[in-house]
């Protein structure tokens, strides 16, 4: 929020409506009054209005006194992915690279500290080793696509995003001290893409390169994923690099 900004200028009620629906994710599905309570740090009869409102506006049911998510709520996100019209454009070029690639292939963007999808290609299901979607949420310091986001944005913005974030371990692998982190944001930066291994999922790897503006304003980042072996092979590694540095120019031309 704009340091600028009173409270006055301000709706704290509707600010209050967003925590509450941000609250609701793959791991928290179904909760109650209590539960939200807890986790916005906001009064319980406040949530308890806040959700009846959204029920009213069928964003939210309850159910035995739990509440979920209903599919209005995917009205919020289709006016950012029509505005932008990443189905019509982008997703069509990850469709026909995935299939090129023989990999899934995911289209990221900045979300606060995380990196969300915003589109994403199956490519050939039998090659699907992780049950990712438009909307998943990933870390930006143990994933590919994440540790892109973080290597190509702009200094000001990774210095700040490297302040808020807190590396938690995935596994024994993940980097977790910042200052090894800032190393690899480097590396990847100089190589022009960046390969993480056994950090967010342990026997998989992911490879990431940026989505970018010929000025070199970036936009987002495309990643794949998959079990190691199908990384060993440098020849191999090198061309899925290459398709998927492609892939991401194709993208940046129409965005």
């Amino acid at each position: 929020m704009s340091e600028t900004l009173s409270d006055k200028e301000i709706s704290l009620t509707f600010m209050k409506g967003l925590q509450v629906l941000a609250v609701f994710d793959a791991t928290n599905r179904e909760m109650t009054i209590s539960d939200i309570a807890k986790k916005t740090k906001l009064n319980r009869t406040v949530v308890r209005r806040l959700l009846l409102t959204l029920e009213m506006m069928n964003y939210v049911e309850c159910r035995n006194r739990l509440y979920r998510l209903t599919p209005r709520i995917l009205r919020l996100a289709g006016g950012f992915l029509q505005s932008r019209e990443i189905g019509k454009y982008a997703t069509p070029i990850l469709t026909n690279y995935s299939r090129i690639i023989r990999e899934s292939i995911s289209f990221a963007m900045l979300d606060g500290d995380e990196a969300v999808y915003v589109a994403h290609s199956p490519g050939d299901p039998a090659m699907i080793t992780m049950g990712f979607t438009v909307g998943s949420r990933l870390p930006l310091h143990a994933t590919a696509i994440g540790r892109t986001l973080l290597s190509f944005v702009e200094q000001n913005k990774q210095q700040e995003l490297l302040k808020s974030i807190s590396p938690r371990a995935y596994t024994p692998c993940t980097l977790t001290d910042k200052e090894d982190i800032i190393e690899s944001l480097k590396e990847s930066a100089s190589l022009g893409y960046c390969l993480v291994q056994d950090e967010f999922e342990e026997g998989v790897t992911s490879l990431g390169v940026p989505v970018q503006h010929e000025s070199g304003t970036l936009i987002g980042a495309l990643g794949i994923v998959g079990p190691n072996p199908r990384f060993s092979d440098k020849e191999i590694l090198e061309n899925k690099k290459e398709l998927l540095v492609e892939c991401a120019a194709s993208i940046a031309a129409i965005l």
